[in-house]
């Protein structure tokens, strides 16, 4: 059943704002995954289904139509304390549902557990989200919690070439870097107050204060680049837009030190996928549960350059991973060229 109103219900644990439009498999896998968090039942969901495109084929119009059916399922409702689903006549897009499903949300509730429908999260997923939101719920420099952590171990099997670069030792706690993620995350109302959607302005105001480098996780990943795309109206993103007021603000967000979400969404239907190659983001997901303990509040600089050195090395932005994939291009261009099929 659909609810207008956004009024919260008694229970002490964050609702949660799912955000969904047309993968019905994904989208099944990623609630069957969080009704396994034992706080699921005592949990409010929101889920936010976005609307058909003007232009929608039959075939996208069905699809859309397979995930409203399974949203409004009596038996999905059950794993949950209650369940409001706001549906869309329109499509509004990934960023402007997000925008304004967040901002609807802690406005009525003063924080919220965002997931969109490709992941796939710990059983203690929902344990430490809500932990880490009660325990910081009043640091003001604490701008986010973030369930996700790239598998950087994969770095140190690598000859331990990043050992020998940087003096890091992988975090056996929760830590805080400026990197506020997309990934399973989940905020307060008075950080999501600052939230900026204005791309130029944050671009020029990261140029001004000289944080384009450490935007960049050191060089690692062209978060700038992307800001100027965001511009130019090449991409519709809000996260790098919040990883910007991030840095601006000054502000960190917490991790825990295994993940607890994995990314799904690598798939041909996706608006943002790898096509034909490994999600660098996929991972497995922890199946213990993480200890959440006060901490100072200070920049782990170290975990910020190792999740550099990652996506570097594994996002396709390296020297040898932009040759292979021009490669490819090539070798595709000419195998077409040739009329094989």
């Amino acid at each position: 059943m659909a609810h207008d109103a956004f009024s919260s219900p008694q229970t002490d644990l964050a609702p949660i704002a799912l955000f969904v439009y047309n993968r019905y498999q994904l989208t099944l896998q990623t609630i069957q995954y969080l009704a396994q968090n034992k706080e699921a039942r005592d949990s409010l969901l929101y889920i936010f289904a976005d609307g058909p495109k003007p232009q929608a084929t039959q075939e996208q119009l069905a699809r859309i139509e397979q995930v409203r059916t399974l949203i409004y399922d009596p038996s999905l409702h059950r794993k949950f304390k209650e369940v409001r689903i706001i549906a869309s006549d329109i499509n509004k897009g990934l960023a402007r549902s997000i925008i304004e499903g967040v901002s609807t949300v802690v406005q009525a509730h003063g924080r919220v557990i965002v997931l969109e429908d490709d992941l796939a999260v710990s059983p203690y997923f929902l344990k430490y989200m809500n932990e880490a939101l009660h325990l910081y719920e009043h640091e003001d420099r604490v701008l986010a919690i973030h369930g996700y952590v790239y598998p950087v171990d994969r770095l140190f099997a690598d000859r331990h070439r990043i050992r020998r670069t940087y003096s890091v030792e992988l975090p056996q706690t929760t830590f805080f870097i400026r990197e506020p993620g997309c990934l399973g995350w989940a905020t307060w109302q008075r950080a999501w107050r600052l939230f900026d959607s204005d791309a130029r302005k944050l671009y020029q105001l990261i140029r001004k204060n000289g944080l384009s480098r450490e935007f960049n996780f050191w060089g690692g990943y062209p978060y700038m680049r992307l800001l100027r795309m965001q511009i130019a109206g090449k991409i519709d993103s809000w996260a790098i837009c919040w990883r910007a007021v991030a840095y601006l603000h000054h502000k960190l967000t917490l991790y825990p030190p295994v993940t607890l979400v994995s990314h799904e969404g690598n798939v041909p239907e996706a608006t943002h996928s790898y096509s034909g190659e490994e999600d660098p983001y996929r991972t497995t997901v922890s199946q213990h549960p993480v200890e959440v303990k006060k901490i100072p509040v200070e920049n782990h600089e170290g975990m910020e350059r190792l999740f550099g050195a990652y996506l570097r090395r594994y996002s396709g932005m390296s020297i040898p991973s932009k040759i292979k994939k021009r490669l490819r291009r090539l070798f595709k261009m000419l195998y077409q060229h040739t009329g094989h099929q």
